[in-house]
This record gives structure tokens, sequence and C-alpha cells, in this order.
């Protein structure tokens, strides 16, 4: 059992707790006296609680993905200056792995444990039940009163067995009738009502449903919310009984003192019982009282409980969603669980290679040191979908440069496209290793590891802590070549702060948080030095950002792109989906103005989406939300072609 599955077995557990809650309140204000509707609804909760994994839409795990960063050649500002330097290579010392978590089989063998001994339990009940059956003088024959009759022709067997103190019934094909000896002795109003409770058992065979709940405690024996949904269903079941016994018997007071005579009388386990002492009270007022609910509030009430597990339901999903088998399985490497799709809608099937392909393909072998043709190869390649050629164009790239920075970052953003965090970050460590004393370098792997740790939902705490350690060590050697460099104690600032809400020692938190303080105090400083005024008073805000990227040609669905400017207007927006503040931004008092190419197709939905401005902790909500935007077409000579357009995504403080 991997830790993936546990982890939806306790979203789960919490969803049906979730539900198990909300009908038990809903029950409260909303009052149903008819036993069947009431039947019923506990039915229809535990059985949406099963079906909960089924029909609820299961959540892909969450990945880093491209666009924060906008890595699309070269690295930004010095870090491509010194890509030409060619410096050696000296690699980053690499953070160590964690280690295999040990609890998932733990905790699978506890829970296949407990199952295996309430089934062995459940076993052990059917075999005294069927010792029980043996044990008993067969009642009925001549001397028999009347009301017997009807269950013989049903097809049950009654037997009276001595040590029996309540009756009970059970089986399928062959129902048996087990009556307590002391039954002959009551007056025969009160048999006659205890024989009619056993034979309305018997004609809906409850038997069945009996038993199937049993099974289901016994292996969902951890979940008290299916132990109190499976009482509720069998204590509703008993009630419907009720009723049907005294419209048949018409002995409403014989009735009562069956229920009276039983109640303190141990049952048989696992056959359910005549009467439990918690149920007397309950069942003594629904008989007792008569009450009659019309078939309009009935149908009223029903509609209302429906609406509130649904509600609920649709709460749970979303609150505590089920994540697709793949990620976080302990045998895998962080950042290598269940890769996520890229976020360019031209992969798919390969398209066929373009003239200007094949003529790069020449270039490169006529001229192999000229690094831009090998990454416009493999931007082509890309572009078609052809995802292995183009990696393989990078590798073949990186041998024959000998390792070249840009040839690296780009190869960095491409598997950043992909979702592979852990070879573009490995790409980026060894770009930054060409120039060691350029911070800029190790910094931009800081900011890839605090990605990762901060949006990827499917890390365990211990991965996460793993990334974050990554990062810090990243941003240490970035302050190790420049101690003033702001970005870096900024980043370092944020993720100490996260390593400190992991840890679980107290003072070594409030340590953490220390020295985090101490970061934000010096950049604070550094940036009011560097500026001159309070206006830079905010070191959590990045440095200027570099400069954006070159300009790529697009193409859907077989249309060239065209880029807005000139006889091409702005196409008018549609709708508009405000970003979601992330809060770490606000904690870190984070602002500014995210710029975003979007490639628009043919029916004005935003197609794929790239940063040219980056602010890490911002950009991810931007894209996010420029995702969701949709504009009017864009016609040229009155056909509607896709269009290349740059907008902007500003976060305030408030």
């Amino acid at each position: 059992m991997t830790e993936t599955t546990l982890s939806n077995l306790g979203a789960w557990s919490v969803q049906v707790g979730i539900l198990a809650f909300a009908a038990a309140v809903v029950t409260r204000f909303i009052h149903v006296d008819a036993p069947a509707a009431r039947y019923g609804w506990w039915r229809t909760v535990l059985v949406v609680c099963l079906a909960l994994p089924v029909i609820q839409p299961w959540q892909p795990p969450a990945l880093l993905t491209a666009g924060s960063l906008a890595i699309e050649g070269a690295l930004p500002g010095p870090v491509g200056e010194a890509a030409r330097a060619g410096t050696p290579s000296v690699p980053p010392p690499a953070p160590p792995r964690p280690t295999p978590r040990r609890w998932p089989p733990v905790v699978a063998a506890v829970l296949v444990a407990g199952a295996l001994l309430r089934l062995a339990w459940l076993g052990a009940g059917l075999r005294r039940l069927r010792r029980l059956r043996h044990a008993g003088a067969p009642a009925g024959g001549s001397e028999a009163p009347d009301f017997f009759q009807p269950l013989i022709d049903a097809g049950a067997e009654v037997r009276y067995v001595p040590s029996l103190h309540q009756p009970v019934t059970f089986g399928v094909g062959r129902p048996v009738v087990l009556l307590p000896e002391s039954l002959g002795m009551m007056s025969p109003g009160v048999q006659q009502a205890v024989l009619a409770h056993e034979l309305w058992h018997v004609r809906r065979r409850d038997w069945l449903w009996n038993l199937g709940e049993e099974m289901l405690r016994a292996v969902l024996w951890f979940h008290p919310a299916i132990w109190y949904l499976t009482s509720r269903v069998q204590a509703a079941r008993e009630e419907v009984v009720d009723e049907l016994a005294v419209l048949s018997t018409n002995a409403r007071r014989s009735y009562l003192e069956a229920l009276l005579a039983f109640a303190d009388e141990p049952a048989a386990y696992p056959a359910a019982p005549f009467i439990r002492r918690r149920q007397l009270f309950s069942r003594m007022l629904l008989i007792s009282r008569e009450a009659v609910m019309s078939s309009r509030r009935i149908v009223a009430s029903s509609a209302a409980m429906a609406g509130v597990l649904v509600l609920t339901g649709w709460y749970g999903a979303l609150a505590f969603p089920l994540t697709a088998t793949g990620a976080g399985d302990p045998a895998a490497e962080p950042g290598q669980q269940a890769q996520a799709q890229p976020r360019d809608p031209r992969a798919g099937a390969p398209k066929p290679v373009t003239s200007r392909e094949q003529a790069l393909r020449t270039a490169t072998a006529d001229d192999p040191s000229k690094v831009q043709n090998w990454i416009e190869l493999a931007k082509l390649q890309e572009a078609r979908g052809a995802t292995a050629e183009a990696e393989a164009t990078f590798q073949s790239a990186i041998a024959v440069t000998g390792g070249n920075r840009q040839v690296l970052a780009s190869m960095a953003g491409f598997f950043t496209r992909l979702g592979q965090f852990d070879k573009a970050v490995r790409a980026l460590e060894d770009a930054a290793a060409q120039n060691p004393s350029d911070p800029t370098g190790h910094q931009l792997v800081a900011t890839y590891y605090w990605e990762k740790a901060q949006k990827d939902a499917s890390l365990t705490p211990l991965d996460k802590l793993f990334y974050i350690d990554a990062g810090i060590a990243a941003t240490d050697r970035a302050l190790a070549q420049r101690p003033d460099y702001v970005e870096a104690l900024t980043y370092k600032n944020i993720l100490l702060r996260m390593k400190g809400n992991l840890e679980t020692d107290a003072v070594r938190r409030q340590q953490l948080f220390a020295e985090a303080d101490i970061l934000r105090g010096r950049a604070m400083e550094l940036a009011r030095q560097r500026t001159g005024s309070s206006a830079a008073s905010d070191p959590s805000a990045p440095p200027p950002p570099p400069p954006p990227p070159p300009p790529q040609d697009y193409e859907v669905d077989g249309q060239q792109a065209v880029r807005i400017g000139g006889n091409i207007a702005t196409p008018a927006k549609l709708r508009d989906v405000r970003p979601v503040y992330p809060q770490d931004a606000q904690d870190a008092r984070v602002s500014g103005m995210v710029i975003i190419e979007a490639l628009v197709d043919t029916q004005g939905a935003v197609r794929s989406t790239r940063v040219l401005r980056s602010i890490p902790l911002l950009d991810q909500a931007a894209l996010d939300a420029v995702e969701q935007w949709k504009f009017t077409p864009t016609l040229l000579n009155g056909v509607p072609v896709p269009v290349v357009m740059t907008v902007t995504v500003n976060f305030t403080l408030q």
C-alpha cells in the first residue's frame, strides 16, 4: 500500500466524516417521521460515502510548471554574459536525498490486521449462530398457535433455544427464526408481535443487508463515521419493520410490551437483535404517537436533505481532494513523481518536419559550434511535438559545445515546460557551475527549489523539507559570492520561514524565524541604501526583472499566429478572472506587475502563456488567471486568426 493510497484513504475518511456529520445535523432540523423515508435517507448517505472515490474528480499531482522563471534560451543578466566565458565546470554540492519513509507499511499492516481480526470475529459469530440453530427445539406443529403459520409458510424454520435471550433471524436461502424459551411463557399478544416482527425480516430478506453492513464495518473498522452510519441504517430498518408489524397485527400495546420485555437482554452477534436498549425510547415513541407524514412533506424534506448531502459532498471533495496514483510514491525520486502535461497546447502527435528545421539540421552538422542553431532546432522540434528529438538535440549540443551555459539554460526551460523538475534544475545547476563566482546562477537554482516546495501539493513534509534545504544551500552559494545580494537574502528569509513552519521543535522553530528576521532586516537596510528612499523598504520584492525573452513564433491548428500591433487591434476581453493574491506573497509584502505573453486562438480562448517579466512569488497566480480569460475572435481579412498579445497583471498590497 503506497503513501499516495494511504493519503487518499485519509482524505476519503475526512470526506466521509464531513458527510456523516452533516447528515446527523440535518436530521436534527428536518424531522422525518416516516420510517421508510428515514431508512432510505441513511442508506443513501452510506452509499454516497462509499461511492465518493468514484463520483468525484481526482486531482492530478500538482507539479512545478513553466512560466514563472521565463527561461527561453539564456540566463538573464550576468549569467548570460558569462555563458561565453567558457569557464570550467565546478558542480555545486548536491543536497542529500530524503530517506525512504517507513510509516506507510506500518500503517497498512495495522489496517489490514484490524480488518482480518474483525472478519475473524464475524466468522466466529456466524459459527455461534449455526450452533444455536442446531441446539434449539423446533417450534410449530399441531399445538403451536395460529400466528406461527405465516412464518412457516414463508419458508422459515422456527426454533426455541434455551440459551437465547432475544429473538433473532438469519439466513437467506433457508431463513431461521430463533426464539428464547421465555417467549412461550409470555402473553399471546406479545408472542404474536414478536413473530410478526421476525416474519417481516424474513420476507424482506434483511439478514443479507445486515451481514453486508457487518462486513463493511469489519473492513473499515478504523472509521467511526462508518460505524455510525451502519448503526443508523440498522436502527432505521428496525423502525420500518416495527411499523409493518404493528400494521399487520393491529396490536400496538402488545408490541410495546414485547419491546420492553427484551430491551435489557443481550443479543446474539452478528444477527440483528429484536431491540437494543439505546433504541428503546425512539422506537416506542414512533410506535405510540402514530405520526404520519404527507407525501408533499416527504418530498420536500427529501429534496432539502439531498441538497445538503450534495453541497457537503462537493465541499469535502474540494477541501480534501483525492490525488491520482503516481504522486507520493516513496519508491520514486522527489520531483520524478507523475509528471504533468506541458502547458503548451501544441504538444501531442509530432507534426511533419518543416523546411526550416531541416535547414537547421544541416547547419548544425556543418558548424556544430554555433550555439543558437542548436537552440533554435530544439525549439522547432518541441513546437511540433517531437519532445524526444528536442531532448536529444540538447544533449548533442551539450556534448559538442562542452556544456555551454546558454544551451543548459535553454534545456532547463525545455524540461520545465514538460514538468520534469529534476532534469530542469540539474541543467540549471550545471549552468551555474560554469561560472561559480556568478551569484545569479545559484540564485536562479534557489528560485526553482522554492517554487517546487511552495507549489507541489503532492509533496510529503519530508520531501518539502528536502527542497527547502536545497534552496537554502543555493542561496548560501549565491551569498558567498555576493553578501549584499538582496534577492538571495529575501529568498533565504522566505525559505527559512517555510522550514520553521515544518519544524516540530518549538525552540528550533523560533531559531529559524529569528534567523529569517535577521536576513529580512539586512535586506531592508540594503534596499534603503540602494535606493536612498523609503519606497524600497520592502526587501521581499525581487530586484528589477531581466530583459524579456526573445519573441517566439506560434502556430495553432496549422494557422500561424499574428502579433497584436499595427493593423491588428487588441481584442476585447469577454471574460475577466482576477488573480488570487498568494498568501505567501502578501506575508512577504511582495507586489508589482507580472507581464505575460498569451497565445489566443480563433475562438478567443487563451491557449498558452509564458512570463516576460517575472515576480516569482506572483507568477503562477498571474498565469492561472490569464489562462481563464476570454477574448473576442480577431479577424484578419474577415477570417478569424490566432494572435499573440502581451498582457499585464498587477498585484497591489492593500
